[in-house]
């Protein structure tokens, strides 16, 4: 069953993979500017909304039947190449914009014996691009 997507990122869980994410965290915020008067406690204004930033965690595991360096190449080229897309989870889009992803982190939790990489998880942080 698919989870959700970011472009061609694919979050299901069947039986021959599963991909998923976790530890989602969304910050939403609105744009202010404070104006001084004199005398006078400074005024608010409500400029509009703020772009929202969204991280996650994802796991990749050789067992869960997906391929860690393969997918962490794939996110590094979708972070050093500017590429934008739409988050959807749950077949509804977050927001109303495209994200940028804007940084990873990778750990690389298991190298076998010929250097082939088997699980590693990756700290995701994208961005809205309006």
């Amino acid at each position: 069953d698919m989870v959700g997507k970011y472009g061609d990122i694919i979050f299901e869980t069947n039986d021959r993979k599963i991909l998923s994410f976790n530890n989602f965290n969304q910050s939403v915020s609105g744009r202010w500017s404070s104006h001084a008067l004199i005398g006078k406690k400074e005024k608010a204004e409500f400029n509009g909304p703020g772009k929202r930033k969204i991280t996650f965690k994802i796991t990749f595991s050789a067992t869960l039947g997906i391929r860690p360096r393969e997918m962490l190449e794939k996110l590094e080229s979708i972070v050093e190449n500017g590429k934008v897309d739409y988050l959807v989870i749950g077949g509804r889009p977050i927001g109303e914009n495209q994200f940028a992803m804007t940084s990873l982190s990778e750990a690389w939790e298991t190298v076998c014996s010929k250097g082939e990489l088997a699980r590693a998880s990756v700290s995701v942080t994208i961005e809205e691009y309006a």
